[in-house]
Protein backbone atom coordinates (compact mmCIF):
# COMPACT_ATOMS: atom_id res chain seq x y z
CA UNK A 1 0.00 0.00 0.00
CA UNK A 2 1.21 3.48 -0.78
CA UNK A 3 2.06 5.41 2.35
CA UNK A 4 2.78 9.03 3.11
CA UNK A 5 0.95 12.11 1.85
CA UNK A 6 -1.80 11.21 -0.61
CA UNK A 7 -1.96 12.98 -3.99
CA UNK A 8 -3.81 16.28 -4.11
CA UNK A 9 -6.61 14.85 -6.20
CA UNK A 10 -7.54 12.52 -3.34
CA UNK A 11 -7.72 15.12 -0.59
CA UNK A 12 -9.59 17.68 -2.70
CA UNK A 13 -11.78 16.07 -5.34
CA UNK A 14 -15.13 16.22 -7.08
CA UNK A 15 -17.37 13.25 -7.62
CA UNK A 16 -20.88 12.79 -8.95
CA UNK A 17 -23.41 10.41 -7.42
CA UNK A 18 -24.75 7.57 -9.55
CA UNK A 19 -27.81 9.45 -10.77
CA UNK A 20 -25.81 12.60 -11.52
CA UNK A 21 -28.47 14.66 -9.74
CA UNK A 22 -26.03 16.58 -7.62
CA UNK A 23 -22.29 17.05 -7.21
CA UNK A 24 -20.57 17.16 -3.86
CA UNK A 25 -17.13 18.27 -2.77
CA UNK A 26 -14.94 15.93 -0.79
CA UNK A 27 -12.22 17.49 1.34
CA UNK A 28 -11.42 14.78 3.84
CA UNK A 29 -9.89 11.32 3.87
CA UNK A 30 -12.99 9.73 5.41
CA UNK A 31 -14.17 8.32 2.08
CA UNK A 32 -10.97 6.47 1.21
CA UNK A 33 -10.43 2.74 0.98
CA UNK A 34 -7.37 0.76 -0.19
CA UNK A 35 -7.47 -1.49 -3.27
CA UNK A 36 -4.29 -3.55 -3.58
CA UNK A 37 -1.54 -1.05 -3.54
CA UNK A 38 -3.44 2.04 -4.57
CA UNK A 39 -5.79 4.33 -2.67
CA UNK A 40 -9.08 4.94 -4.49
CA UNK A 41 -12.05 6.96 -3.26
CA UNK A 42 -15.21 4.91 -2.82
CA UNK A 43 -16.85 7.47 -5.07
CA UNK A 44 -14.22 8.20 -7.76
CA UNK A 45 -13.38 11.82 -8.46
CA UNK A 46 -14.21 14.09 -11.31
CA UNK A 47 -11.27 16.41 -10.83
CA UNK A 48 -12.27 19.14 -13.25
CA UNK A 49 -15.66 20.06 -14.57
CA UNK A 50 -17.81 21.42 -17.33
CA UNK A 51 -21.57 21.42 -17.45
CA UNK A 52 -24.29 19.69 -19.47
CA UNK A 53 -28.07 19.66 -19.21
CA UNK A 54 -29.39 16.38 -17.85
CA UNK A 55 -32.95 16.02 -16.60
CA UNK A 56 -33.18 19.83 -16.68
CA UNK A 57 -30.29 20.06 -14.21
CA UNK A 58 -26.73 21.21 -14.68
CA UNK A 59 -24.27 18.38 -14.03
CA UNK A 60 -20.50 18.41 -14.11
CA UNK A 61 -18.73 16.42 -16.78
CA UNK A 62 -15.08 15.36 -16.44
CA UNK A 63 -12.30 17.26 -18.13
CA UNK A 64 -8.62 16.51 -18.00
CA UNK A 65 -7.14 15.64 -14.64
CA UNK A 66 -5.45 12.77 -12.79
CA UNK A 67 -7.21 9.41 -12.96
CA UNK A 68 -6.13 6.64 -10.56
CA UNK A 69 -4.63 3.39 -11.77
CA UNK A 70 -7.15 0.68 -12.64
CA UNK A 71 -7.61 -1.85 -9.83
CA UNK A 72 -6.02 -5.27 -9.96
CA UNK A 73 -9.31 -7.07 -9.24
CA UNK A 74 -12.28 -7.07 -11.61
CA UNK A 75 -14.69 -6.80 -8.68
CA UNK A 76 -13.27 -3.36 -7.90
CA UNK A 77 -13.62 -2.17 -11.50
CA UNK A 78 -17.05 -0.55 -11.11
CA UNK A 79 -15.66 1.84 -8.51
CA UNK A 80 -12.80 2.85 -10.78
CA UNK A 81 -15.09 3.24 -13.80
CA UNK A 82 -16.99 5.85 -11.81
CA UNK A 83 -14.21 8.23 -12.89
CA UNK A 84 -15.76 8.29 -16.36
CA UNK A 85 -19.07 9.70 -17.55
CA UNK A 86 -21.36 6.76 -18.35
CA UNK A 87 -24.36 7.76 -20.44
CA UNK A 88 -25.86 4.27 -20.10
CA UNK A 89 -26.55 4.98 -16.42
CA UNK A 90 -27.92 8.46 -16.91
CA UNK A 91 -31.43 9.29 -18.13
CA UNK A 92 -33.14 10.91 -19.77
CA UNK A 93 -30.35 11.74 -22.17
CA UNK A 94 -29.71 15.44 -22.60
CA UNK A 95 -31.31 17.13 -25.58
CA UNK A 96 -28.20 19.16 -26.37
CA UNK A 97 -26.37 16.00 -27.58
CA UNK A 98 -23.82 16.33 -24.77
CA UNK A 99 -20.68 16.91 -26.81
CA UNK A 100 -21.03 13.50 -28.43
CA UNK A 101 -18.41 12.41 -30.92
CA UNK A 102 -15.60 9.93 -31.60
CA UNK A 103 -12.77 12.46 -31.18
CA UNK A 104 -11.95 11.52 -27.56
CA UNK A 105 -11.74 7.82 -28.44
CA UNK A 106 -9.65 8.52 -31.55
CA UNK A 107 -7.28 10.72 -29.56
CA UNK A 108 -6.87 8.04 -26.89
CA UNK A 109 -6.02 5.42 -29.53
CA UNK A 110 -3.48 7.79 -31.08
CA UNK A 111 -1.82 8.64 -27.76
CA UNK A 112 -1.60 4.94 -26.89
CA UNK A 113 -0.14 4.09 -30.30
CA UNK A 114 -2.85 1.54 -31.10
CA UNK A 115 -2.75 0.89 -34.86
CA UNK A 116 -5.81 0.89 -37.10
CA UNK A 117 -7.19 -2.66 -37.51
CA UNK A 118 -5.84 -4.41 -40.60
CA UNK A 119 -8.73 -6.87 -40.88
CA UNK A 120 -12.19 -6.10 -42.27
CA UNK A 121 -14.30 -3.80 -40.07
CA UNK A 122 -18.11 -4.07 -39.95
CA UNK A 123 -19.97 -1.34 -38.03
CA UNK A 124 -23.58 -2.01 -37.02
CA UNK A 125 -26.02 0.81 -36.17
CA UNK A 126 -29.77 0.61 -35.52
CA UNK A 127 -32.34 0.67 -32.74
CA UNK A 128 -33.01 -3.04 -32.38
CA UNK A 129 -31.11 -6.06 -33.63
CA UNK A 130 -27.61 -4.53 -33.47
CA UNK A 131 -26.19 -6.92 -30.90
CA UNK A 132 -27.95 -9.90 -32.46
CA UNK A 133 -26.57 -9.04 -35.90
CA UNK A 134 -23.05 -8.81 -34.48
CA UNK A 135 -23.48 -12.19 -32.77
CA UNK A 136 -24.80 -13.74 -36.00
CA UNK A 137 -21.75 -12.47 -37.89
CA UNK A 138 -19.48 -13.78 -35.15
CA UNK A 139 -21.09 -17.24 -35.38
CA UNK A 140 -20.89 -17.24 -39.18
CA UNK A 141 -17.18 -16.42 -38.99
CA UNK A 142 -16.60 -19.08 -36.34
CA UNK A 143 -18.32 -21.63 -38.60
CA UNK A 144 -15.47 -20.93 -41.05
CA UNK A 145 -12.80 -20.78 -38.35
CA UNK A 146 -12.21 -17.13 -39.25
CA UNK A 147 -10.66 -15.13 -36.39
CA UNK A 148 -12.85 -12.26 -35.20
CA UNK A 149 -13.28 -9.75 -32.41
CA UNK A 150 -16.69 -8.35 -31.47
CA UNK A 151 -17.93 -5.68 -29.12
CA UNK A 152 -21.56 -5.51 -27.97
CA UNK A 153 -23.45 -3.36 -25.49
CA UNK A 154 -24.96 -3.11 -22.99
CA UNK A 155 -23.91 -6.14 -21.00
CA UNK A 156 -26.52 -8.27 -19.23
CA UNK A 157 -24.66 -9.78 -16.28
CA UNK A 158 -20.95 -9.01 -16.50
CA UNK A 159 -18.87 -6.30 -18.12
CA UNK A 160 -16.73 -9.06 -19.63
CA UNK A 161 -19.57 -9.70 -22.12
CA UNK A 162 -18.75 -6.50 -24.01
CA UNK A 163 -15.54 -7.72 -25.65
CA UNK A 164 -15.38 -11.11 -27.35
CA UNK A 165 -12.42 -12.69 -29.12
CA UNK A 166 -13.36 -15.63 -31.36
CA UNK A 167 -16.67 -16.03 -29.54
CA UNK A 168 -15.15 -16.03 -26.04
CA UNK A 169 -15.59 -13.21 -23.54
CA UNK A 170 -12.36 -11.40 -22.79
CA UNK A 171 -10.90 -12.81 -19.53
CA UNK A 172 -10.88 -10.51 -16.52
CA UNK A 173 -7.08 -10.41 -16.42
CA UNK A 174 -7.00 -9.29 -20.06
CA UNK A 175 -9.41 -6.44 -19.30
CA UNK A 176 -7.28 -5.20 -16.40
CA UNK A 177 -4.05 -5.52 -18.42
CA UNK A 178 -5.55 -3.55 -21.28
CA UNK A 179 -6.85 -0.80 -19.02
CA UNK A 180 -3.47 -0.47 -17.32
CA UNK A 181 -1.80 -0.22 -20.71
CA UNK A 182 -4.19 2.59 -21.72
CA UNK A 183 -4.02 4.37 -18.36
CA UNK A 184 -0.96 6.60 -19.04
CA UNK A 185 -2.69 7.89 -22.16
CA UNK A 186 -6.16 8.66 -20.77
CA UNK A 187 -5.39 12.36 -20.40
CA UNK A 188 -3.60 14.58 -22.90
CA UNK A 189 -1.24 16.39 -20.54
CA UNK A 190 -0.23 18.79 -23.33
CA UNK A 191 -3.80 20.10 -23.53
CA UNK A 192 -5.08 20.72 -20.00
CA UNK A 193 -8.53 21.75 -21.27
CA UNK A 194 -9.11 18.56 -23.27
CA UNK A 195 -11.93 16.20 -22.32
CA UNK A 196 -11.36 12.96 -20.47
CA UNK A 197 -12.79 9.93 -22.29
CA UNK A 198 -16.25 8.71 -21.38
CA UNK A 199 -16.81 5.12 -20.30
CA UNK A 200 -17.84 4.14 -23.83
CA UNK A 201 -14.81 5.92 -25.36
CA UNK A 202 -12.59 3.97 -23.01
CA UNK A 203 -14.26 0.63 -23.69
CA UNK A 204 -14.11 0.97 -27.48
CA UNK A 205 -10.43 1.92 -27.22
CA UNK A 206 -9.86 -1.10 -24.97
CA UNK A 207 -11.63 -3.31 -27.52
CA UNK A 208 -9.49 -2.07 -30.41
CA UNK A 209 -6.30 -2.47 -28.37
CA UNK A 210 -7.15 -6.00 -27.22
CA UNK A 211 -8.23 -7.00 -30.74
CA UNK A 212 -4.86 -5.75 -32.01
CA UNK A 213 -3.05 -7.81 -29.39
CA UNK A 214 -5.01 -10.89 -30.53
CA UNK A 215 -3.73 -10.54 -34.10
CA UNK A 216 -5.20 -9.82 -37.52
CA UNK A 217 -8.93 -10.59 -37.55
CA UNK A 218 -12.41 -9.37 -38.45
CA UNK A 219 -13.62 -6.45 -36.33
CA UNK A 220 -17.35 -6.35 -35.50
CA UNK A 221 -18.55 -3.09 -33.91
CA UNK A 222 -21.95 -2.45 -32.37
CA UNK A 223 -22.75 1.27 -32.30
CA UNK A 224 -23.72 2.39 -28.81
CA UNK A 225 -26.02 5.30 -29.65
CA UNK A 226 -26.97 7.05 -32.87
CA UNK A 227 -24.55 7.14 -35.77
CA UNK A 228 -21.51 9.25 -36.68
CA UNK A 229 -21.21 10.77 -33.20
CA UNK A 230 -20.67 7.35 -31.61
CA UNK A 231 -17.29 6.27 -30.23
CA UNK A 232 -17.18 3.33 -32.66
CA UNK A 233 -16.67 5.87 -35.46
CA UNK A 234 -13.13 6.39 -34.15
CA UNK A 235 -12.10 3.86 -36.80
CA UNK A 236 -13.40 3.57 -40.35
CA UNK A 237 -15.45 0.63 -41.55
CA UNK A 238 -15.36 -1.58 -44.63
CA UNK A 239 -19.09 -2.29 -44.37
CA UNK A 240 -21.78 -0.26 -42.63
CA UNK A 241 -25.00 -1.86 -41.40
CA UNK A 242 -28.34 -0.40 -40.32
CA UNK A 243 -30.68 -2.79 -38.55
CA UNK A 244 -34.28 -2.11 -37.51
CA UNK A 245 -35.04 1.52 -36.59
CA UNK A 246 -37.63 2.23 -33.90
CA UNK A 247 -38.54 4.94 -31.39
CA UNK A 248 -35.81 5.11 -28.74
CA UNK A 249 -33.50 7.81 -27.33
CA UNK A 250 -35.72 10.46 -28.95
CA UNK A 251 -34.21 13.20 -26.76
CA UNK A 252 -30.98 12.82 -28.69
CA UNK A 253 -31.88 11.26 -32.04
CA UNK A 254 -35.23 12.82 -32.91
CA UNK A 255 -38.93 12.31 -32.26
CA UNK A 256 -39.81 10.29 -35.37
CA UNK A 257 -38.62 7.19 -37.21
CA UNK A 258 -37.55 9.46 -40.06
CA UNK A 259 -35.39 11.68 -37.84
CA UNK A 260 -33.80 8.69 -36.12
CA UNK A 261 -33.16 7.01 -39.48
CA UNK A 262 -31.45 10.14 -40.78
CA UNK A 263 -29.14 10.25 -37.77
CA UNK A 264 -28.20 6.58 -37.76
CA UNK A 265 -27.76 6.38 -41.56
CA UNK A 266 -25.04 9.01 -41.40
CA UNK A 267 -22.48 6.30 -40.70
CA UNK A 268 -22.74 5.43 -44.41
CA UNK A 269 -19.31 5.98 -46.00
CA UNK A 270 -18.43 6.86 -49.57
CA UNK A 271 -17.50 3.85 -51.66
CA UNK A 272 -18.43 1.35 -48.94
CA UNK A 273 -21.35 -1.12 -48.83
CA UNK A 274 -24.23 -0.11 -46.56
CA UNK A 275 -26.53 -3.01 -45.67
CA UNK A 276 -30.04 -2.07 -44.50
CA UNK A 277 -32.64 -4.26 -42.79
CA UNK A 278 -35.97 -3.97 -44.59
CA UNK A 279 -38.56 -1.87 -42.77
CA UNK A 280 -40.42 1.40 -42.82
CA UNK A 281 -37.05 3.14 -42.58
CA UNK A 282 -35.21 1.34 -45.37
CA UNK A 283 -36.08 3.57 -48.35
CA UNK A 284 -35.00 6.70 -46.51
CA UNK A 285 -31.84 5.00 -45.24
CA UNK A 286 -30.91 3.95 -48.78
CA UNK A 287 -31.50 7.50 -50.02
CA UNK A 288 -29.21 8.92 -47.34
CA UNK A 289 -26.56 6.29 -48.06
CA UNK A 290 -26.56 7.26 -51.74
CA UNK A 291 -26.19 10.93 -50.78
CA UNK A 292 -23.07 9.95 -48.83
CA UNK A 293 -21.65 8.04 -51.79
CA UNK A 294 -22.18 4.65 -50.13
CA UNK A 295 -23.55 1.54 -51.85
CA UNK A 296 -26.85 0.59 -50.16
CA UNK A 297 -28.53 -2.81 -50.25
CA UNK A 298 -31.85 -3.55 -48.53
CA UNK A 299 -32.19 -7.08 -47.11
CA UNK A 300 -35.38 -8.84 -45.99
CA UNK A 301 -34.44 -12.55 -45.89
CA UNK A 302 -32.00 -15.19 -47.07
CA UNK A 303 -33.31 -18.57 -48.21
CA UNK A 304 -30.09 -20.27 -47.10
CA UNK A 305 -31.17 -19.81 -43.48
CA UNK A 306 -32.83 -22.89 -41.94
CA UNK A 307 -36.61 -22.73 -41.35
CA UNK A 308 -36.02 -22.88 -37.59
CA UNK A 309 -34.66 -19.30 -37.63
CA UNK A 310 -37.72 -17.08 -37.25
CA UNK A 311 -38.34 -13.32 -37.35
CA UNK A 312 -36.82 -11.08 -36.00
CA UNK A 313 -33.64 -13.15 -35.79
CA UNK A 314 -34.11 -14.28 -39.38
CA UNK A 315 -33.82 -10.66 -40.51
CA UNK A 316 -30.78 -10.04 -38.29
CA UNK A 317 -29.06 -13.17 -39.61
CA UNK A 318 -29.78 -12.27 -43.24
CA UNK A 319 -28.42 -8.75 -42.75
CA UNK A 320 -25.28 -10.05 -41.02
CA UNK A 321 -24.69 -12.63 -43.73
CA UNK A 322 -24.97 -10.03 -46.49
CA UNK A 323 -22.64 -7.68 -44.62
CA UNK A 324 -19.90 -10.30 -44.40
CA UNK A 325 -20.30 -11.27 -48.04
CA UNK A 326 -20.04 -7.60 -49.06
CA UNK A 327 -16.34 -7.55 -48.18
CA UNK A 328 -14.21 -7.90 -51.29
CA UNK A 329 -12.85 -11.40 -51.85
CA UNK A 330 -15.15 -13.15 -49.37
CA UNK A 331 -16.83 -16.28 -50.74
CA UNK A 332 -20.55 -16.87 -50.07
CA UNK A 333 -21.43 -19.01 -47.06
CA UNK A 334 -22.71 -22.49 -47.80
CA UNK A 335 -25.94 -23.90 -46.39
CA UNK A 336 -23.88 -26.24 -44.19
CA UNK A 337 -21.79 -23.36 -42.82
CA UNK A 338 -24.93 -21.38 -42.04
CA UNK A 339 -26.44 -24.39 -40.27
CA UNK A 340 -23.28 -24.67 -38.16
CA UNK A 341 -23.52 -20.96 -37.29
CA UNK A 342 -27.16 -21.45 -36.28
CA UNK A 343 -26.09 -24.19 -33.88
CA UNK A 344 -23.25 -22.07 -32.47
CA UNK A 345 -25.12 -18.83 -31.80
CA UNK A 346 -26.36 -17.85 -28.36
CA UNK A 347 -28.65 -14.84 -27.94
CA UNK A 348 -29.07 -14.12 -24.21
CA UNK A 349 -31.97 -11.87 -23.26
CA UNK A 350 -33.41 -11.93 -26.77
CA UNK A 351 -36.60 -14.03 -26.79
CA UNK A 352 -34.58 -16.45 -24.70
CA UNK A 353 -36.17 -19.48 -23.08
CA UNK A 354 -34.51 -20.13 -19.72
CA UNK A 355 -34.91 -23.83 -19.00
CA UNK A 356 -34.93 -23.28 -15.26
CA UNK A 357 -36.45 -25.09 -13.58
CA UNK A 358 -38.96 -23.55 -13.81
CA UNK A 359 -38.92 -22.31 -17.45
CA UNK A 360 -39.15 -18.61 -18.31
CA UNK A 361 -39.43 -16.68 -21.58
CA UNK A 362 -37.11 -13.67 -21.24
CA UNK A 363 -36.76 -10.72 -23.59
CA UNK A 364 -35.18 -7.27 -23.36
CA UNK A 365 -37.73 -5.65 -25.72
CA UNK A 366 -38.38 -1.98 -24.94
CA UNK A 367 -39.56 -0.35 -28.18
CA UNK A 368 -42.85 -0.61 -30.11
CA UNK A 369 -41.51 -2.98 -32.78
CA UNK A 370 -39.56 -5.20 -30.42
CA UNK A 371 -42.46 -5.50 -27.97
CA UNK A 372 -44.76 -6.36 -30.88
CA UNK A 373 -42.37 -9.20 -31.75
CA UNK A 374 -42.31 -10.27 -28.11
CA UNK A 375 -46.12 -10.23 -27.90
CA UNK A 376 -46.36 -12.50 -30.93
CA UNK A 377 -43.86 -14.94 -29.45
CA UNK A 378 -45.53 -14.86 -26.02
CA UNK A 379 -48.94 -15.48 -27.63
CA UNK A 380 -47.55 -18.62 -29.29
CA UNK A 381 -45.84 -19.64 -26.05
CA UNK A 382 -49.12 -19.40 -24.12
CA UNK A 383 -51.47 -20.78 -26.76
CA UNK A 384 -55.01 -20.63 -25.38
CA UNK A 385 -53.82 -20.58 -21.76
CA UNK A 386 -53.66 -17.27 -19.83
CA UNK A 387 -50.02 -16.51 -19.16
CA UNK A 388 -48.16 -14.54 -16.50
CA UNK A 389 -46.11 -11.50 -17.45
CA UNK A 390 -43.69 -9.32 -15.48
CA UNK A 391 -42.95 -5.87 -16.92
CA UNK A 392 -40.28 -3.33 -16.04
CA UNK A 393 -39.13 -0.36 -18.12
CA UNK A 394 -36.80 2.63 -17.97
CA UNK A 395 -37.96 6.20 -17.52
CA UNK A 396 -36.86 7.43 -20.95
CA UNK A 397 -38.87 4.85 -22.93
CA UNK A 398 -42.20 5.47 -24.65
CA UNK A 399 -44.11 3.00 -22.49
CA UNK A 400 -47.59 3.77 -23.88
CA UNK A 401 -46.68 3.14 -27.52
CA UNK A 402 -44.36 0.27 -26.72
CA UNK A 403 -46.81 -1.68 -24.55
CA UNK A 404 -49.80 -1.37 -26.89
CA UNK A 405 -49.20 -4.87 -28.38
CA UNK A 406 -49.36 -6.38 -24.87
CA UNK A 407 -52.91 -5.06 -24.49
CA UNK A 408 -53.96 -7.20 -27.48
CA UNK A 409 -52.93 -10.54 -25.98
CA UNK A 410 -55.82 -13.05 -25.86
CA UNK A 411 -56.55 -14.35 -23.32
CA UNK A 412 -55.15 -11.47 -21.23
CA UNK A 413 -52.23 -12.53 -19.04
CA UNK A 414 -51.82 -11.79 -15.35
CA UNK A 415 -49.44 -8.83 -15.21
CA UNK A 416 -47.25 -7.37 -12.48
CA UNK A 417 -44.90 -4.41 -12.75
CA UNK A 418 -41.65 -3.77 -10.92
CA UNK A 419 -39.11 -0.97 -10.84
CA UNK A 420 -36.06 -2.02 -12.85
CA UNK A 421 -33.10 -2.12 -10.40
CA UNK A 422 -31.43 0.98 -11.85
CA UNK A 423 -31.48 4.74 -11.20
CA UNK A 424 -33.19 4.94 -14.59
CA UNK A 425 -36.01 2.56 -13.63
CA UNK A 426 -39.61 3.70 -14.13
CA UNK A 427 -41.44 3.34 -10.78
CA UNK A 428 -43.61 0.23 -10.68
CA UNK A 429 -46.76 2.16 -9.70
CA UNK A 430 -46.29 4.61 -12.58
CA UNK A 431 -45.77 1.75 -15.03
CA UNK A 432 -48.88 0.00 -13.70
CA UNK A 433 -50.93 3.15 -14.30
CA UNK A 434 -49.71 3.27 -17.91
CA UNK A 435 -50.58 -0.39 -18.44
CA UNK A 436 -54.05 0.05 -16.96
CA UNK A 437 -54.63 3.08 -19.22
CA UNK A 438 -54.35 0.58 -22.08
CA UNK A 439 -57.28 -1.37 -20.66
CA UNK A 440 -55.45 -4.21 -18.91
CA UNK A 441 -55.03 -4.88 -15.22
CA UNK A 442 -51.62 -4.68 -13.60
CA UNK A 443 -50.43 -5.11 -10.03
CA UNK A 444 -47.39 -3.03 -9.04
CA UNK A 445 -44.93 -4.69 -6.66
CA UNK A 446 -42.78 -2.70 -4.27
CA UNK A 447 -39.60 -4.75 -4.62
CA UNK A 448 -38.03 -6.48 -7.65
CA UNK A 449 -37.52 -9.60 -5.54
CA UNK A 450 -41.29 -9.81 -5.10
CA UNK A 451 -41.66 -9.90 -8.86
CA UNK A 452 -39.06 -12.65 -9.11
CA UNK A 453 -40.91 -14.72 -6.50
CA UNK A 454 -44.23 -14.12 -8.28
CA UNK A 455 -42.81 -15.36 -11.60
CA UNK A 456 -41.19 -18.42 -10.04
CA UNK A 457 -44.44 -19.35 -8.32
CA UNK A 458 -46.42 -18.98 -11.56
CA UNK A 459 -43.89 -20.85 -13.68
CA UNK A 460 -43.54 -23.66 -11.13
CA UNK A 461 -47.32 -24.10 -11.27
CA UNK A 462 -47.15 -24.63 -15.03
CA UNK A 463 -48.35 -21.17 -16.08
CA UNK A 464 -46.55 -19.89 -19.22
CA UNK A 465 -44.47 -17.09 -17.72
CA UNK A 466 -42.40 -14.30 -19.25
CA UNK A 467 -40.60 -11.06 -18.42
CA UNK A 468 -39.80 -8.14 -20.70
CA UNK A 469 -39.42 -4.37 -21.00
CA UNK A 470 -35.69 -3.70 -20.56
CA UNK A 471 -32.29 -5.25 -21.25
CA UNK A 472 -31.27 -4.17 -17.73
CA UNK A 473 -34.25 -6.11 -16.39
CA UNK A 474 -33.32 -9.14 -18.50
CA UNK A 475 -29.79 -9.09 -17.10
CA UNK A 476 -31.02 -8.81 -13.52
CA UNK A 477 -33.43 -11.73 -13.97
CA UNK A 478 -30.77 -13.89 -15.64
CA UNK A 479 -28.53 -13.36 -12.62
CA UNK A 480 -31.21 -14.43 -10.15
CA UNK A 481 -33.49 -16.90 -11.95
CA UNK A 482 -33.42 -20.28 -10.26
CA UNK A 483 -31.86 -18.98 -7.05
CA UNK A 484 -33.52 -20.17 -3.83
CA UNK A 485 -36.10 -17.69 -2.58
CA UNK A 486 -35.68 -16.40 0.97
Amino acid sequence: MISGTPPNWITSSWYADQTLERVRFVSSMSQLSPIRGFIIPRSPPMVDERYARVNDRRVRLPKSGPIPLPPQRIRDLDSWLGCFTNWEKQAPLAGDRRSLGPARCRALLDRAGVPTPSGPVVQVAGTKGKGSTVLWMESLLRARAQPCAATISPHLESITERIRIDGIELPEAEIIDGLRLLHPHLIDLKQPDSDAPTFFDLWIALFIERAHQAGNRWILLEVGLGGPLDSTCAIGHDVGVLTTVDLDHQAILGESIQEITREKSRIATAGKPFIIAEGTHSDLAAEIAVSHGAIPEVISDDDRLPPSVLFPQRLNAAVGLTALESVAGVKPWTVDEIQTATELIELPGRLELLSGPPPLLLDGAHTPLSLAAFAGCFQSYCGSVPGALLLGMLQDKDAISSLAPVAKLIPPPSIVSITVPSPRGLPAAQLANIIESLGIRCQPLDEPQQGLAWMMQKAAAGVPTAATGSMLLAGWIRRHWGEPLH
